[in-house]
């Protein structure tokens, strides 16, 4: 059934039919509100939501209805998988290289199939070729994740691709590309964060940050970087943002609010999905209440209401193709 799905006039007709599937209201607020559990690293809860915008044919649903199985089973299932598949079906490249991943558990399981990788796998590289050469950085991308040449993401970041930026950065950073000038490394990674952190990606802006904390930068710079890594959701950065907002520390001289500091704070601690964060948020809850009486107390969980709805949900911001 797969071989005869994934012949190229076969493909073509999936991508016409069903790339754009129309949702209705309640569809795509299950789809919007399961991403966003997808990415706060809750890849329980999110599934419920997910599966009702994949199961009306939304493509992006499919893909990470796939991946919140995968993550939440420590590998490919055979219901992941069917959800890949029906992503790869409408054109997702990165359901493609999913269903061709050698190194997932189900290797070891014995419940993938080695061919149909290997189709996939073509398939994804041929049309990410295609794509890319109409411009299309996120192909470029894909074609440098499935290792086809660093030149792809360095044609994706000079495209102006925020994400594309910041791999090309951290690619760098890795040892990856050659500089035979001693310092032309250093200066091209500078060059691609503070691209990526300039294109509004919150990833990259979080990462520059670092990189000028790490390279005697200055103190309004970093905290500059800082503060608007937090105000686009990221949540590691809302998590330090808030630490020195309270002055625990006073790294960069941001103005106390115990107010903010507890409402950013209360907010991450609400999360339900996994990492440090969530306990992080607790402790510091825990820290400020001690210097906080229950009226600002109070207002800090109005904060943090007013936040939330002016500001973009939080995320970890993981690759859409990560761990």
């Amino acid at each position: 059934m797969i071989n005869k799905i994934i012949t190229g006039a076969l493909l073509s007709m999936f991508f016409l039919c069903n790339a754009f599937a129309q949702l209705t209201h309640e569809q795509q607020m299950a789809r919007d509100q399961g991403i966003t559990l997808y990415k706060q690293s809750d890849w329980h809860d999110s599934q419920r939501l997910l599966q009702i915008a994949a199961e009306a044919g939304d493509r992006d649903a499919q893909y990470y209805l796939g991946e919140a199985i995968r993550l939440s089973k420590r590998y490919t299932t055979n219901e992941a998988r069917k959800w890949y598949e029906k992503a790869a079906e409408q054109g997702d490249l990165y359901a493609m290289l999913r269903l061709s991943n050698k190194d997932d558990l189900c290797s070891y399981l014995g419940t993938c199939t080695e061919k149909t990788g290997k189709q996939w796998r073509k398939q994804a590289i041929k049309i990410a070729r295609e794509r890319a050469g109409k411009g299309d950085t996120q192909a470029m991308i894909v074609l440098f994740t499935a290792n086809q040449g660093l030149g792809w993401l360095e044609k994706a970041a000079e495209a102006g691709d925020g994400f594309g930026q910041q791999l090309l950065a951290s690619a760098y950073k890795g040892g990856g590309g050659w500089f035979l000038i001693p310092g032309n490394r250093e200066k091209a990674i500078e060059k691609w964060f503070k691209a990526s952190a300039e294109s509004g990606f919150p990833p990259g802006m979080y990462l520059y940050a670092n990189f000028l904390y790490d390279h005697g930068g200055s103190k309004a710079d970093v905290g500059y970087w800082l503060k608007k890594t937090a105000e686009a959701g990221h949540i590691d950065a809302m998590g330090s943002y808030a630490l020195n907002v309270a002055h625990m520390p006073d790294s960069y001289g941001y103005p106390l609010d115990l107010v903010k500091a507890y409402g950013l704070a209360y907010l991450i601690s609400k999360l339900s999905g996994g990492g440090a964060a969530p306990k992080e948020g607790r402790e510091t809850l825990s820290e400020l209440t001690r210097h906080m009486t229950p009226d600002q107390i109070s207002q800090g969980v109005e904060f943090a209401a007013e936040w939330e709805s002016s500001h973009p949900p939080l995320s970890y911001f993981e690759p859409v193709y990560g761990y």
